[in-house]
C-alpha cells in the first residue's frame, strides 16, 4: 500500500512539473517591454481576422486592461510611450 501511495505522488509531482513547464512556455513566448514600451494583444474569432473578439495591454505605457475572449488567434502590436528614462 504505501508503494502504491508513493508511486501516486511521484505522478502527480510529475504532471505538476509538466504543467509549469508548459506555463513558462506559453508566458515566455510573448515579448518582455521595456521602459517606455507596451504592447496590445487583438484577439480574432478565426484565422482570416477580421472579427475583433477581445483585447489585452501589458507594458509601461498607461494602464494593463483585457477584455473579450482572450484566446485563439491574435495579432501584437508594440506601442511607445515617452523615452523611457526618468522625467
Amino acid at each position: 500500500m504505501f508503494r502504491l501511495h508513493s508511486l501516486s505522488r511521484k505522478k502527480v509531482s510529475l504532471a505538476l512539473f509538466a504543467v509549469g513547464v508548459v506555463v513558462s512556455f506559453a508566458a515566455a513566448a510573448l515579448p518582455y517591454p521595456n521602459p517606455g514600451e507596451g504592447y496590445i494583444q487583438t484577439y480574432y474569432s478565426d484565422a482570416a481576422r477580421t472579427q475583433v473578439v477581445g483585447e489585452r495591454s501589458y507594458g509601461n505605457c498607461g494602464e494593463n486592461f483585457s477584455w473579450g475572449v482572450l484566446k485563439g488567434y491574435f495579432t501584437l502590436t508594440k506601442i511607445t510611450c515617452g523615452s523611457g528614462g526618468p522625467d
